[in-house]
């Protein structure tokens, strides 16, 4: 950026007032000519945020835990906040309310998505797994992740949510709801977290998922079934094992403790 002056003056000596650009960013200046930072409201009522350093963000943003969507094309509205509407951002549809927070349409809770970050873990940068297979993030091995050369965090974290959502829970859910079957949000985590490790074929084709639309709820015998599932190459791999049993656990007992 060139040198930056807190009080902007044009070519006629006049201190310039509202939207500046300077070096491709923008900037908003309000009546005294004073660089702004923080949310700032247009005279058109739209909404814009603005870093420490006074320039524009668009895209993606998080503030104290919520998230915020700002327009990022060049079309008149660049940077705009989306307030009280229903959008599709690339491929996905989401909802903010009257304040631009988005609203969580989320399957899984929260709890579920951090059970399943304590097992996976996290790599900012791509690696192959022990059988080979390119992973980033959270244990993400799919079309999401191509492409990308490294991911921070929260954007991992975003991406993860997204794609239990949409490529586990919605299964899940469709055929729960072909069977008129209704579980409770830690029944329904758990089952989710076991998909994500497992795999949606191998889940619907389980003992235990037979077992637990059909009413089952014994301990033992539902607990039996989460550990079937920790055999790697005909052996008992003891992560395996344990995850299950965490598994097992918050099904049975709404206990989401994850690998400690």
């Amino acid at each position: 950026m060139s040198q930056w002056k807190w009080c902007v003056q044009g070519e006629d000596g006049k201190v310039i007032k509202g939207w500046y650009e300077d070096d491709s960013n923008w900037y908003y200046l309000n009546d005294e000519g004073i660089m702004q930072t923080g949310w700032i409201k247009d005279k058109d009522g739209s909404w814009y945020y603005m870093n420490e350093q006074g320039s524009m963000q668009i895209g993606w943003i998080q503030l104290k835990g919520i998230w915020y969507y700002l327009e990022e094309s060049s079309n008149g509205y660049k940077g705009k906040c989306y307030i009280d509407c229903t959008a599709t951002i690339n491929g996905k549809e989401y909802t903010f309310d009257k304040d631009g927070n988005m609203l969580d349409n989320s399957l899984v809770s929260d709890k579920c998505i951090n059970f399943i970050k304590s097992w996976e873990g996290f790599s900012a940068t791509p690696y192959y797994d022990e059988v080979g297979v390119l992973t980033l993030g959270y244990g993400m091995t799919g079309d999401e992740i191509k492409d990308l050369s490294s991911v921070t965090e929260s954007q991992a974290s975003e991406m993860l949510k997204n794609l239990v959502n949409n490529n586990y829970a919605k299964a899940i859910k469709n055929n729960l709801d072909s069977k008129s079957i209704s579980l409770k949000q830690n029944q329904f985590d758990a089952l989710v977290s076991f998909a994500y490790n497992c795999g949606i074929g191998a889940l619907f084709s389980s003992t235990l998922y037979k077992n637990i639309v059909t009413g089952v709820r014994d301990k033992n015998i539902i607990t039996s079934n989460f550990q079937a599932w920790s055999n790697g190459g005909g052996t008992r791999l003891e992560g395996l094992y344990r995850r299950r049993s965490r598994e097992a656990d918050m099904f049975l007992n709404e206990d989401y403790t994850g690998n400690i």
